[in-house]
């Protein structure tokens, strides 16, 4: 397999910066899912990518990367975790309001060849797994989604995401199966040729590749990462792999299973 989805390092220069207005703002607990009208961003974005977004307000001089969430028409959705200053003056965002996005960014899940998917996610790291479901229901391709999250206040999450089979699970067992989201994913199962499709914290992208590898499984996982221009230029967001250290940004976020010999998610200091 190669780094290189097929739609390459061409998806930076696709890529438009403008103001997109907010046009639904839905709250899952504490996370928000906005609604904006980006038809410029929407028409070329692919499951898996994401956009930089401006934090309003003189204070924050760095953007944000926002996985995609979803695409609708000339819609775009992204889900919030307010997990920092930035980060919870984006999930503040109302309806009316305008913000600055950076994007389609990055390389996405590479799908044309996939016949059969398990999507599993942890934590925020579900956010681009509904593009991903989305763009495999319009092919005919079957999808099953195993999600994990710490307790129901996080579970609250599930609620922004429109897939048949959906499993869920806590680690406390207050919403759903008392299990992480591997052993969800083992639970539920995957045949012979399923590819995996995951997102979610380090650890567990290295839990799921280990049990895909156990299980004769290939797939894709896209990782997390600290960034600080999305486009490459810092090269702050590298990670070890077995063509050496890539970029996140560019060559990522998703990569192959077997291009990351390491910890997925462990990036050069």
């Amino acid at each position: 397999m190669s780094a290189r989805a097929p739609y390459g390092e061409e998806t930076c220069a696709a890529a438009t910066n403008g103001r997109y207005r907010v046009v639904e703002r839905r709250s899952f607990g504490r996370y928000a899912l906005l609604t904006l009208l980006a038809p410029g961003v929407a028409a070329v974005a692919r499951p898996g990518q994401f956009v930089m977004a401006a934090v309003p307000g003189a204070a924050f001089h760095l953007r944000r990367p926002l996985s995609i969430h979803s695409v609708q028409g000339d819609r775009l959705r992204l889900l919030v975790e307010p997990r920092g200053e930035g980060t919870t003056e984006l999930a503040a965002a109302g309806v009316a309001e305008t913000l600055a996005l950076a994007g389609p960014l990055g390389n996405g899940f590479p799908l044309g060849d996939v016949t059969e998917a398990l999507l599993v996610g942890g934590g925020i790291g579900v956010a681009p797994l509904q593009a991903a479901a989305d763009a495999l229901r319009a092919r005919g391709v079957p999808a099953t989604a195993a999600f994990g999250f710490r307790d129901a206040e996080q579970a609250r999450l599930a609620g922004a995401f429109e897939i048949a089979d959906l499993w869920v699970a806590t680690d406390d067992g207050s919403v759903g199966r008392r299990a992480t989201a591997v052993e969800l994913a083992a639970r539920v199962g995957a045949g012979p040729g399923t590819t995996v499709l995951t997102c979610g914290p380090a650890p567990m992208l290295a839990a799921v590749r280990a049990w895909a590898a156990a299980a004769g499984l290939s797939g894709f996982a896209s990782l997390e990462a600290h960034m600080a221009c999305g486009t490459g230029a810092c090269h702050g967001c590298v990670v070890a792999t077995t063509e050496g250290y890539l970029r996140v940004c560019v060559e990522g976020p998703v990569f192959p299973f077997d291009l990351l010999a390491v910890p997925a998610g462990e990036e050069a200091s």
